[in-house]
């Protein structure tokens, strides 16, 4: 029993040697330093290499070019991302293997937003083992993109007036994308007219959470802006790397007349009749200087009531208003010697849209009084500022409800705006 044991005991030390010299060897693989007779390290092929930094905008080509010995072949090699931008070969007739640039390189920042690219290879060696070199090769960012919005313009259709604290991020936000890997910032700026921009500010949100290159702003107005016309402004973006680079586009903010604030084209209609044949006329349709019809500018969008004041009720049966869109007439009729012989009449006409009114005025010269006189005896009426019917002693308030139609559905929104006499 004893002789028994001792061989199992045998046996077993000349197995567990035998796999210890199996296990200490390693594979034949053999790879020089670039340019230099020294052979990769064990602890180099253990933890693997780190390359110095190449540039992002390096062009197609061999990038590291390395002696090997007891290597027959590249197995397989990967390369960390969504794309294969770097390829790997050994010719069978030599004993060296290449690291080359492919041509989609120039897609890697597009593509990804690591700043390190990792390459593994393995390799066939003589001995019918294999081994594993892995390699990291940082990139160096040369700013070499522009910001680009990610719109080629942008148009934002408004009625008017806008109040302090719109905004326009509710109906398009502003937005660029900046594939540069190490840029984390950018500067939005809006240009133009000093008068007009300072009514806005614009401010950078910075990254999104969907897409760390997209870079969004925040566009709010910082205060009342009451545009005439369509107004066209210039929009930058201007990231944050060095040298710095800047993208413009257009910005324009389109004034919704049909919705905005209802306001007549002109502050007073002037129509002279000063030529009329008392006997032959007993109505007319008013004509006016210039041959300017009574309009509405902005704010026709209906409901819209017109009417008219100032006057005394024996004149007020010889108006007759009527109105289509944007355009009101006024007929005179029932025209007495005693109506003409007034030389002048004044009135204020009125547009009322949900609790808002502006006014404009209306003057007619009669025949009586030749235009000298007509503008000495003429009871001026001033045009009217926008109110409410609540008008107190004091001062009155304009209270403006503005419905917008917008491509996305209906736009409501509340403009408050309060005046007080002096």
């Amino acid at each position: 029993m004893k002789v028994l044991n001792s061989a199992l005991l045998a046996v077993y030390l000349l197995v567990s040697l035998f796999c210890e010299g199996i296990s200490g060897n390693k594979p034949s693989c053999k790879i020089y330093h670039e340019n230099s007779e020294k052979l990769f390290s064990e602890d180099e092929w253990n933890r693997g290499l780190e390359l110095g930094k190449l540039n992002d905008d390096t062009a197609v080509g061999i990038l590291k070019t390395y002696k090997t010995a007891n290597i027959s072949k590249i197995l397989t090699y990967k390369v960390s991302g969504h794309d294969n931008y770097l390829t790997v070969t050994k010719p069978t007739e030599k004993d060296e293997f290449y690291i080359e640039i492919r041509d989609n390189f120039d897609q890697y920042e597009e593509k990804e937003t690591a700043e390190t690219m990792s390459l593994e290879i393995k390799f066939a060696c003589d001995d019918n083992e294999s081994r594993i070199l892995k390699i990291k090769i940082p990139l160096r960012d040369t700013n070499n993109h522009s910001p680009q919005f990610l719109k080629s313009k942008y148009e934002y259709k408004l009625a008017m007036p806008l109040p302090k604290g719109f905004d326009f991020d509710t109906i398009d936000q502003i937005a660029v994308r900046d594939v540069d890997l190490t840029n984390k910032a950018i500067d939005f700026a809006i240009k133009g007219d000093e008068k007009y921009t300072k009514g806005f500010l614009i401010t950078s949100l910075g990254r999104t959470k969907e897409d760390k290159k997209n870079f969004t702003a925040r566009f709010i107005t910082s205060m009342i802006i009451d545009f005439e016309e369509d107004t066209t402004f210039t929009l930058s973006a201007t990231d944050a790397g060095k040298p710095t680079r800047t993208t413009e586009t257009n910005l324009t903010i389109v004034v919704d007349k049909a919705n905005s604030f209802p306001r007549f084209a002109e502050p007073e209609y002037v129509a002279d009749l000063k030529n009329l044949d008392y006997g032959k006329v007993k109505k007319i349709m008013l004509n006016f200087s210039n041959g300017n019809d009574i309009t509405l500018d902005r704010g026709f969008e209906g409901p819209v009531n017109f009417s008219l004041s100032g006057l005394s009720e024996e004149n007020k049966k010889h108006f007759k208003l009527s109105s289509k869109g944007s355009k009101v007439q006024i007929e005179l009729s029932d025209l007495s010697d005693t109506f003409l012989s007034q030389g002048v009449i004044s009135a204020a006409l009125t547009a009322t849209k949900e609790t808002t009114e502006t006014s404009t005025a209306i003057i007619v010269l009669l025949p009586e009084v030749p235009v000298s006189k007509a503008t000495e005896t003429s009871t001026t009426v001033k045009p009217q500022e926008s109110k409410t019917k609540d008008d107190s002693v004091n001062g009155y308030m304009v209270s403006t409800i503005i419905l917008s139609l917008t491509t996305v559905g209906l736009l409501g929104y509340v403009i408050y705006l309060h005046f007080y006499r002096t």
